[in-house]
């Protein structure tokens, strides 16, 4: 199956790969296909709050290019955003 990514999300890709988070385009879509199987996965037997802890440990676990320290302060509060948002849809008990 052929897919083909909007500018947009062909510039966000090469971003995070020339900021040296991954080695390749390929390699970081193969993470990101990773996170949404995780996200995804119906069968992840541990509470919504570990899964949430479990993907913010793992976009903490790189260090910044002092270079690129605007891009990952960018991509970090983006994430945050997203998780917020996420769990503020999520049923509470």
């Amino acid at each position: 199956m052929a897919m083909q990514l909007t500018s947009d999300q062909e510039q966000r890709i090469q971003a995070i790969v020339n900021a040296g988070a991954y080695a390749s385009v390929e390699e970081a879509l193969d993470a990101a296909v990773a996170a949404i199987e995780t996200a995804a996965c119906v069968d992840f037997e541990g509470t919504q709050e570990e899964l949430d802890e479990l993907l913010m440990e793992g976009l903490n676990s790189g260090q910044p290019i002092e270079a690129d320290e605007v891009f990952w302060e960018r991509l970090r509060k983006e994430t945050d955003r997203m998780v917020s948002e996420h769990q503020s849809r999520m049923p509470h008990p």
